[in-house]
């Protein structure tokens, strides 16, 4: 089984639990929702959906070609709203129809719980993470509030990171884009200048702020994916105190948490 087949299995099968295909997304930073989740999850009707997404992490670049820690890595995402689904049971039955013979392996569900001062997006939300014989393939979260907006039902997030779960399955992923990686890793670490970065996050918070202000929240969310890329490269070269990195984290939040509400406030208009 390819890569590519085992997106294709879980994605039929969470088609058949009620969650539709839909374009991919990509590439986006690590930690983030793509733009069709973030406004999904806040529209007035339950949406559900499973998409195909690029993440990109340079924050990982001082690991080098290490499988389990790809600076690109290709996730599936499932998002849908339904209080009585037992989400770790859904979870095991898709594994089971990739051919894994689940007694023989360990697959344990590590409890996680963030909030807003770990998450980029303003996000609180709590869950599992899973892993299959000690390698962490994916995640389980009840997504309980987005910025100022508590969520009622929760909307629940299935996320499967397809390279380490190709690696418990056996099979070696051919498409890995190891020379785009190491060019991203190259720059991350030999290229990127602190002061430029630290301007550019200036000038898209800026745009973001500029955005909001003329009512356009989906260009304004872009700006903030942006600022989250380029804060997860500052972070590499700062040597700033933590207390300084979270601050620069917690205005990301901030400017999500405004997309978030004027999306709402338009909703309600």
């Amino acid at each position: 089984m390819a890569l590519q087949e085992i997106a294709l299995c879980l994605q039929d099968f969470w088609k058949e639990e009620g969650c539709p295909t839909i374009s991919p997304c990509g590439p986006i930073p690590a930690g983030v929702l793509t733009p069709d989740v973030f406004f999904g999850v806040l529209a007035p009707r339950p949406w559900c959906a499973s998409q195909m997404v690029s993440v990109v992490d340079p924050s990982l670049a001082p690991y080098g070609d290490d499988p389990l820690s790809p600076i690109i890595d290709r996730h599936l995402q499932v998002t849908r709203c339904d209080p009585s689904s037992d989400l770790r049971a859904r979870f095991i039955e898709s594994l089971r129809m990739l051919g894994l013979d689940l007694p023989s392996r360990d697959i344990r569900f590590v409890a996680h719980n963030y909030g807003w001062k770990q998450s980029y997006l303003a996000v609180r939300a709590a869950g599992w993470r899973v892993l299959i014989d000690q390698i962490e393939v994916g995640s389980l979260s009840y997504l309980q509030r987005l910025g100022e907006i508590d969520f009622e039902p929760v909307p629940m997030m299935v996320e499967y990171s397809l390279g380490r779960l190709a690696i418990s399955v056996g099979i070696e992923d051919e498409d890995v884009p190891t020379e785009r990686g190491r060019q991203i890793a190259a720059y991350a670490l030999e290229c990127a200048d602190p002061e430029r970065i630290n301007s550019l996050l200036s000038l898209h918070a800026d745009e973001c702020e500029q955005a909001l202000a003329g009512g356009f929240y989906f260009p304004a969310y872009e700006h903030v994916l942006a600022s989250v890329y380029l804060h997860s490269l500052f972070a590499l070269h700062d040597s700033s105190s933590d207390e300084g990195q979270s601050g620069r984290a917690a205005h990301i939040a901030d400017l999500a948490s405004g997309c978030a509400r004027m999306y709402v406030e338009a909703l309600d208009a």
